[in-house]
């Protein structure tokens, strides 16, 4: 248990020396009281691209993490030597971030199937090899992971036990929370009693939607950090106009949802949106952090663009066909099987339709809602009950001035109902539209807020604020006692999420040549193994090395 929290707040130490330093070398500033709880939210994209930089060139082995571990320990100690007046906040935002993570990790499963079909095999070819030309061909999941998984992966060191790579979603939940309640009050010391309104009720949706260690994925990553932007694009309050700073910041955050999943792709243009309204665009361009930016997007697409033959997989019109590494008919079906997977295809039960049939002219809409509908509002129920209760409170209480709308409701609102459209057209997974629905119910709350004018006075909100987020932290508390409780004797001794298969028979595929050319798990999942690992029995696979790379290739 004690190595457990070690390790914990060691990586949480080492997220926020990533974000100081990203802080000084390109916002020119330092860590402060201001910034304190977002430097971690950007300490978490920094190391990750950094990992992925890396490991175009180096396998992120033990000796790779252990200097990350380092040299993130050693700038830790200087950012809390050089911020004397600042480094008790520092440190409790380590350990109030800390102990949230150890909450949810003690005794927690990880995600399934995923992680064990695609996010921990992947980490492990990360741990042991540097980029691989054509990874897709032995499993296409691989073409879609997330940049998460190389956060994950750096935390292979000579120090962690290895389960570690299991420590940064926790944290970034960790963080992101800690991050939202921080921002709810510095909108109502600065008046803006709608802003806090809406990130007080993203709060309460995360700690009721994000309870359990067992429930992140990747999904729930882009999602918090979805949250955050929509944060930080309402810090302007009322404009619609960024300083240079601020834009960069957005963009960044933007990148990263795209890093996290291809369909956060759409989020980028919401930065391009902010530039039309930007007063000297030529600054912008003078700026490193711009350019740091284009460099994150651009090695990413790299990385996509070697591991499948796409920027996007499986969007073909994304990807260049005459590559080696192209498989056409691979692509083309998981285009569409990704689709009628999403929209419950699974489900049918009395006519099967194949996957074009199932995806046209709503063809889909019976069988989706008998099953992906009921599960969208039981999921969303509890949150609804609670807007219904918050909305009786605030009719009950002495009101506010009058308080004017701010522009950036009116942005988020169109954008959140845009996302919401496209996702449910497309891809009405619950999972991957979680954000983006709840932005819409909270601000159509808020405009409900607002139209009835129910703002109630500072004081009152900040006694509403505090009671809700009480009780809300208690249940989520109380609910991972309870898991606790009940994974103890189940789990024994070990405490961290497993991320090793019960079983360890994996059958090493040799090629024509009698090369390696990957483990087979019969079928089972992979989970951290020996890689690459794949549950497919691949015909016609093929390896070579281009210079010092693998490269993999379907004949």
């Amino acid at each position: 248990m004690i190595t457990l929290l070690f390790n914990i707040i060691l990586t949480n130490s080492i997220i926020f020396s990533f974000g100081s330093l990203l802080s000084i070398i390109f916002f020119n500033k330092k860590a402060s009281k201001e910034n304190i709880s977002e430097l971690p939210i950007f300490g978490v994209i920094f190391l990750s691209f950094i990992t992925l930089i890396i490991n175009f060139f180096f396998p992120i082995n033990k000796l790779v993490g252990t200097l990350i571990l380092i040299s993130g320990l050693l700038f830790f100690i200087k950012v809390i030597i050089n911020n004397f007046y600042n480094n008790k906040k520092i440190l409790k935002n380590i350990f109030i971030s800390s102990a949230i993570s150890f909450l949810i990790l003690l005794y927690s499963n990880i995600y399934r199937p995923d992680a064990g079909l695609y996010h921990l095999p992947f980490i492990s070819i990360i741990n042991e090899n540097k980029i691989i030309i054509g990874l897709a061909n032995i499993h296409f999941r691989f073409a879609i992971t997330s940049i998460v998984q190389y956060l994950s992966a750096s935390q292979n060191n000579y120090i962690y036990n290895l389960e570690a790579i299991s420590i940064p979603l926790a944290s970034i939940f960790s963080f992101s929370i800690i991050f939202f309640v921080r921002e709810i009050f510095k909108n109502i010391k600065k008046k803006r009693n709608i802003n806090s309104i809406l990130i007080f009720l993203i709060s309460i949706f995360c700690l009721l939607g994000f309870g359990r260690f067992s429930n992140y994925g990747n999904d729930a990553i882009s999602h918090l950090y979805f949250f955050t932007l929509i944060i930080f694009i309402t810090n302007n309050y009322y404009s619609l106009k960024f300083d240079n700073i601020k834009l960069n910041k957005i963009s960044l955050i933007s990148i990263f949802l795209f890093t996290t999943k291809a369909f956060m792709f759409l989020v980028i243009l919401i930065p391009f949106w902010f530039f039309l309204f930007l007063k000297n665009k030529k600054e912008l361009f003078k700026n490193k952090f711009f350019y740091l930016n284009c460099i994150f997007l651009l090695t990413w697409m790299l990385k996509s663009i070697i591991i499948s033959g796409c920027i996007i997989y499986p969007i073909d019109k994304t990807c260049f066909k005459n590559l080696k590494i192209y498989d056409d008919k691979k692509i083309v079906i998981e285009a569409k099987s990704g689709e009628a997977w999403a929209k419950g295809w699974s489900d049918q039960k009395d006519i099967i339709l194949n996957f074009d049939d199932y995806n046209q002219n709503f063809n889909w809409m019976n069988t989706w809602k008998k099953v992906h509908l009921k599960k969208v509002v039981e999921k969303l129920l509890p949150f609804m009950i609670f807007l219904i209760i918050f909305f009786i409170v605030l009719i009950i209480q002495d009101k506010s001035h009058y308080d004017k709308l701010p522009n950036e409701i009116n942005f988020i609102f169109f954008t959140s109902i845009f996302l919401t459209l496209v996702w449910f057209l497309k891809f009405p997974l619950y999972r991957y539209g979680v954000a983006f629905i709840a932005t819409t119910l909270i601000v159509i709350f808020i405009y409900l807020i607002y139209f009835f004018q129910l703002t109630p006075k500072a004081n009152n909100l900040i006694k509403n604020f505090k009671v809700f987020i009480c009780i809300c932290v208690i249940a989520f508390v109380t609910k991972n006692f309870l898991r606790i409780n009940k994974n103890l004797f189940e789990f024994g001794n070990n405490m961290w999420p497993n991320i090793y298969s019960v079983k360890d028979d994996y059958k090493l595929i040799k090629g024509d040549n009698k090369e390696d050319l990957y483990y087979f798990s019969f079928g089972e999942l992979c989970m951290y193994s020996k890689s690459p690992c794949s549950h497919y029995d691949i015909k016609n696979l093929n390896r070579e090395l281009f210079f010092s790379y693998n490269l993999y290739w379907i004949d």
